[in-house]
């Protein structure tokens, strides 16, 4: 997965605490994966919860 947006309050609080820049880059990652990963959950979860379908969601993307 890619690079999250960086924050820059979060890049100079990891700054502020001695965290490489190799670090950073690191945990900026992983942050990306996990933001996709929620994501991809929120999505799948939406189809038990609420009308709408993954066939709807898969025409509305096609769509697109």
């Amino acid at each position: 997965m890619g690079q999250a947006n960086p924050n820059p309050a979060l890049l100079q609080w990891l700054s502020e605490r001695g965290y490489s820049p190799e670090e950073v880059q690191k945990i900026m990652a992983r942050l990306a994966e996990r933001e996709h990963q929620t994501l991809s959950d929120a999505v799948f979860d939406s189809f038990g919860s609420s009308d709408q379908s993954l066939e709807q969601l898969i025409g509305d993307l096609l769509r697109d």
